[in-house]
């Protein structure tokens, strides 16, 4: 069977996707000069020449727009992190989760407004249908954008040592119940990570000291202002040390000379 070419959008559809586009850059400029709260339906169609009821054939709601921003974003930095990682060999799966999250922490601090409106909303992230429905966005989004490291990892694990050129110890993890080691492996799994239970705790325990020391330089909140680089570095090195991996050669700047 030969593959169904899309049909390309009519004239009508064009013109709505292209005012769609434009309602989420307005909100995007919002958001960066003045922060999620600055996002304003009335203030849009102002800018827009729009009247308010319009521009609510666009978007039914705030929220609305808000998951839809939030969706770009997402998937804007998950390109962004992917394109940094296909500049490495596709079996340096270690150097390619390094710079997965160096370009995670590149990303966030550059777009400090859009890092808070993605990861800091309790309304859009703890909406009850949309933590139920993993389909739901921006959930669906988030998780997409998770996949960029739990895939990555996934395939390091699955290496033979010969390929990886070391072994990888089984973690030691705490006493934990059936039921949180249930979860934990839905998780990773659902991320990419297919991995034995005590990978997914490690991974998902690396993934929330990174979240966090990201989240913490973002808001200002990190006591070393000088070299955060530096600290995030140390940080990557000792969380690969756990699993007695070296990663000197993938952070420490070449000598020139």
């Amino acid at each position: 069977m030969e593959p169904v070419t899309p049909k390309p959008p009519n004239r009508r559809e064009r013109v709505r996707n292209a005012t769609v586009a434009e309602i989420k850059a307005v909100a995007r400029r919002q958001l960066t000069a003045d922060g999620p709260l600055a996002i304003s339906l009335r203030a849009i169609a102002r800018d827009m020449g729009m009247s308010a009821p319009a521009l609510y054939r666009y978007f039914p709601s705030l929220e609305a727009l808000l998951v839809a921003l939030c969706v770009d974003l997402y998937d804007e930095l998950r390109a962004f992190m992917e394109t940094a990682c296909d500049e490495l060999a596709e079996d340096d799966h270690i150097g390619r989760v390094l710079v997965a999250a160096r370009s995670f922490r590149s990303w966030a601090v550059s777009h400090r407004p859009e890092f808070t409106l993605m990861f800091a909303s309790v309304d859009l992230h703890h909406n009850t249908d949309s933590h139920l429905d993993p389909t739901a966005e921006p959930h669906a989004a988030a998780t997409r954008f998770s996949q960029v490291f739990g895939r990555i990892f996934g395939e390091l694990y699955r290496q033979t040592d010969e390929e990886r050129g070391f072994p990888l110890p089984l973690p030691t993890v705490p006493p934990m119940s059936a039921e949180l080691q249930g979860e934990l492996m839905a998780c990773s799994q659902t991320i990419g990570a297919d991995v034995p239970m005590e990978f997914a705790y490690i991974f998902l325990t690396y993934w929330i000291r990174l979240y966090g020391v990201v989240a913490m330089e973002v808001y200002g909140q990190l006591p070393v202002v000088n070299h955060p680089d530096l600290l995030f570095n140390a940080m990557l090195a000792e969380m690969a040390a756990q699993l007695q991996v070296d990663i000197t050669r993938w952070i420490t700047p070449p000598t020139v000379g």
